[in-house]
């Protein structure tokens, strides 16, 4: 009993402190899981060809890139290159942030760009926001140190969740109201909705801050490859 209210305590403290920066986390964390389909949906009326009537070959996908870094004028490192199954798709070259990305056309080499780059700004931002907080310069080690911390905060929120949500007895008095919603109202309904969200959604959670945890920190990629009985290969970026 002591121990469960330790936890509890220590519980409501790391979601009053963190909880601020886990929202952010959460939601710039959504908002690039779904980064193709937004940047698709942002840039459809370039990516799209008509494709010819009769079989006409595709071009080399070398020449495609060469027109892509003439119409970029660059000689940028090419980042990323993505060509789609759907024959109405563009290839889509890309040059890095600074050049950003070109749709060539597979059929004539044509070669397109999006006429603005609010999207991809916006995008890098929520990036920013994400891992540094949008800190910048000296500040950047500063916000990465407070996200990882939060998101070792929210691991921690799910594993202690755990602990507080098991029932007391597995019977259907103390297991339903665990696993499901039971019309109450006021503070009741706030702890079962509180209850049964929070397990339902605790596998994902466990899962996607264990992970960042390794992301994050040299010390928690190194713990997962003794684990698994291999030698560590985790390199620190420093960002």
């Amino acid at each position: 009993m002591v121990l469960r209210k330790i936890l509890f305590w220590l519980h409501l403290a790391a979601g009053l402190v963190a909880g601020l920066v886990i929202a952010v986390m959460c939601f710039t964390g959504a908002t690039l899981a779904f980064e193709t389909e937004i940047t698709a949906w942002a840039e459809r009326d370039v990516r799209r060809v008509e494709p010819p009537v009769s079989a006409a070959p595709r071009l080399p996908l070398d020449e495609l890139i060469a027109r892509a870094r003439k119409s970029a004028e660059t000689e940028a490192r090419v980042t990323g290159v993505t060509v789609s199954a759907d024959p109405r798709d563009a290839v889509a070259v890309n040059l890095g942030r600074d050049a950003g990305v070109y749709y060539v056309n597979p059929y004539t080499g044509e070669v397109r760009s999006a006429a603005t780059t609010r999207m991809h700004d916006f995008l890098h931002l929520m990036e920013e926001w994400h891992r540094f907080l949008a800190r910048s310069g000296d500040q950047r080690p500063a916000g990465k140190a407070v996200t990882g911390a939060c998101n070792l905060a929210f691991l921690f929120l799910a594993l202690s969740g755990l602990y507080l949500w098991w029932p007391r007895a597995w019977t259907a008095r103390w297991v339903r109201p665990a696993l499901w919603f039971n019309g109450s109202r006021g503070k009741a309904r706030d702890w079962n909705w509180h209850n049964v969200i929070g397990f339902w959604s605790l596998p994902v959670l466990i899962v996607l801050t264990a992970s960042g945890a390794v992301i994050g920190y040299r010390w928690a990629g190194d713990l997962v490859y003794r684990l698994a009985g291999e030698q560590s290969a985790v390199i620190d970026d420093g960002t």
